[in-house]
């Protein structure tokens, strides 16, 4: 299907009010009758032909199945740390990356600070 400018949008929607058929609409826009007909059940969802969806912006390089994995893998014991994770991991990401998305998840890379046993006499 093909984009149409939200002007031809608009025509579709005016022609339509009028009782025009989808065949004289489509030669009067110059597209497909099948383009007019997915464009008229959009608009009647969706008013507003000037609307612009919502876009999300650059993907994520780990997506949801693989921080799963990776959480899987820490929990298992399988990586220790994330540089175990990155070396498993089949994607093409840098450390920092795996770290950041480990940390989001709930997996911190803190080394424990070994204290020493305080026994009740000291």
């Amino acid at each position: 299907m093909a984009e149409l400018t939200p002007t031809k949008k608009k025509t579709i929607m005016t022609m339509y009010s009028l009782g025009q058929k989808t065949a004289a609409i489509a030669a009067e826009i110059g597209c497909h009758p099948s383009t007019v007909c997915h464009n008229h059940k959009k608009l009647l969802e969706k008013p507003n032909p000037y609307a612009k969806p919502h876009r999300l912006g650059r993907p994520r390089k780990l997506d949801e199945r693989s921080l799963r994995h990776a959480q899987i893998m820490v929990d298992s014991g399988k990586a220790c740390d994330g540089a175990d994770v990155l070396a498993q991991l089949s994607e093409d990401v840098g450390a920092s990356t795996v770290r950041r998305n480990l940390a989001e998840i709930g997996l911190h890379g803190r080394v424990h600070w070994k204290k020493p046993f305080l026994k009740p006499e000291h």
